[in-house]
């Protein structure tokens, strides 16, 4: 199923998430939900093995399972993101040894089919867009070549947005990106220095604990660098 978007189907999709350019935070994830049929869409960034954040969602669902794949550091969008190619999964609730705990996680606030899709420029891969819909079933063709459209366009016009910030900025398009996911990084670095462990090894202690306790891991991060809450 891995193909070149059509020029023609490319330039429709710039035209129809034009509009997400005014209001990154919402309108261009709903857009691409609207565009391929499905309940929810979220764009997110990703570099090395770890995730900027979310360039938008289009609902508090898709938030909701954007953080979970965040705080598991596993899903569909991870995966999309490491083979650059796309993932899909019909049926989440169905019996699979990939990711259990996203799957239940996701299940539960009611997502049941999710597609990843890379983010790529050229041979390299700048993040995913993730897709995902409250009913089971395959993507039929000409949702997957809106698909692979969208993600197309979507990687060019992040780019895009950040070639016409100011240097050492970021463009406004992507403010609501979370600062780079610096809480959470810093808390990692505080937790390798208490259990004498690497910042990969401690970041897993973090993601542990936050699923463990069903809270953001943003919210545990903070406890971290605040002191309230020690892993030594």
């Amino acid at each position: 199923m891995e193909h070149e978007p059509q020029p023609d189907r490319v330039a429709r999709m710039v035209a129809q998430l034009a509009v997400g350019e005014r209001d990154a935070s919402g309108s261009l994830c709903s857009a691409c939900a609207s565009i391929v049929g499905v309940s929810g869409a979220g764009l997110v960034l990703l570099s090395g093995q770890r995730s900027l954040g979310n360039v938008c969602v289009s609902d508090p669902a898709t938030e909701l399972v954007e953080e979970l794949q965040y705080t598991l550091g596993e899903g569909p969008c991870i995966d999309a993101f490491r083979t650059k190619v796309p993932v899909l999964v019909a049926d989440l609730a169905a019996v699979d040894g990939r990711w259990p705990a996203f799957r239940q996680g996701a299940v539960d606030a009611g997502v049941r089919a999710a597609f990843g899709f890379p983010l790529l420029v050229g041979t390299s891969c700048i993040g995913a867009l993730n897709l995902f819909h409250d009913r089971k079933g395959a993507l039929d063709d000409e949702q997957y070549a809106d698909a692979v459209a969208i993600a197309h366009v979507a990687g060019r016009t992040v780019l895009a947005w950040q070639s016409t910030a100011e240097h050492g900025s970021v463009a406004w398009q992507l403010e609501q990106v979370p600062a780079h996911r610096a809480v959470i990084h810093q808390a990692a670095g505080i937790i390798s220095v208490q259990t004498e462990t690497q910042i990969d090894d401690a970041l897993v202690l973090l993601r542990a604990h936050a699923f463990a306790e069903g809270r953001p891991i943003g919210d545990v991060a903070a406890d971290v660098v605040g002191n309230t809450l020690r892993f030594d």
